[in-house]
């Protein structure tokens, strides 16, 4: 059967938020706040089967900073088939339009962060490249405990967030959200039951499990003994575990690498670009 591989328009938003909810079990809610808040026309394509939408992508512009030099570029979100329509090609078209259009518009990059491991090797045949590293490293109460300092709280609450973030990771190669992404992030994050550690000069967004608090980032330009003072006060935690950029100076016995993120140079410059990056960081996905 033939597909129509086109830009979405808000007729299609019923059939988004089925195909959303179906692959990532998110609420009615948060999926209606993506759209009325992100979705912008000429940046969502979908494939479509007699006129109905089966398959999408969103292209979400950030930038990504390579050695200091900010590259244009589009982060893929929410790439997903209807189970029905699986195995027929639609997000095939879907990632050849999405390298079109960013061709065509002087994009530099487009940038995915695969959700299954799986998919490392599907993005692969359309030439994206491994490109982002997280470190993991694990601490026990104790271990945290003798770590802590005493926190400055002075200007904790009137925190820049995004000044500090692009501040702390200004040494490395990172996604660089602009305001909107950060407060989209902001609410993802909230709506995931989410909790924020702020002192004066960094933050730590987390989300606490079973006895563990998951830090899903950590940005600080003071001693981060002052943000582990202030996750100890998660009584209930156990144990403590921090995604992290692979040059962060925080380490653990047990730490590791692991890959996140793949991305597509899409023209000269993009591609000397990425021969230069290490240990590229995304942080934030927005998820």
């Amino acid at each position: 059967m033939d597909h129509v591989v086109e830009f979405a328009n808000s007729g299609d938003f019923p059939q988004l938020m089925a195909m959303w909810r179906m692959a990532f079990a998110d609420s009615d809610e948060y999926i209606q706040t993506f759209l009325d808040t992100m979705y912008k026309d000429g940046y969502a394509i979908v494939s479509r089967e007699e006129g109905i939408a089966v398959a999408c992508a969103f292209l979400l512009p950030c930038q990504l900073v390579i050695n200091g030099r900010l590259y244009s570029t589009y982060y893929l979100y929410a790439a997903t088939t209807h189970p029905s329509h699986r195995n027929k090609g639609h997000m095939t078209g879907i990632l050849r339009m999405a390298e079109e259009v960013a061709v065509e518009r002087g994009i530099d990059f487009i940038v995915v962060a695969p959700a299954e491991d799986y998919l490392f090797n599907y993005y692969a045949k359309f030439g994206y490249q491994v490109a982002f590293y997280n470190k993991i490293v694990h601490f026990t109460r104790e271990e945290l405990k003798g770590k802590a300092v005493e926190p400055d709280l002075t200007h904790a609450y009137s925190l820049d967030l995004l000044a500090i973030r692009q501040e702390c990771l200004g040494f490395g190669d990172y996604i660089n959200w602009g305001t909107e992404g950060i407060k989209y992030a902001m609410y993802a994050h909230n709506a995931s039951s989410g909790s924020i550690a702020f002192t004066s000069d960094g933050y730590a967004m987390y989300n606490m499990g079973k006895n563990v608090v998951y830090v899903k980032e950590m940005c600080t330009l003071a001693d981060p003994g002052e943000l582990y003072t202030m996750l100890l006060l998660e009584e209930e935690a156990e144990r403590f575990t921090f995604i992290l950029p692979v040059n962060s100076n925080i380490h653990s016995p047990d730490e590791r690498i692991v890959r996140v993120g793949m991305c597509l140079a899409l023209n000269e410059n993009a591609q000397m670009g990425l021969r230069e990056m290490r240990n590229a960081y995304i942080g934030l996905t927005l998820s």
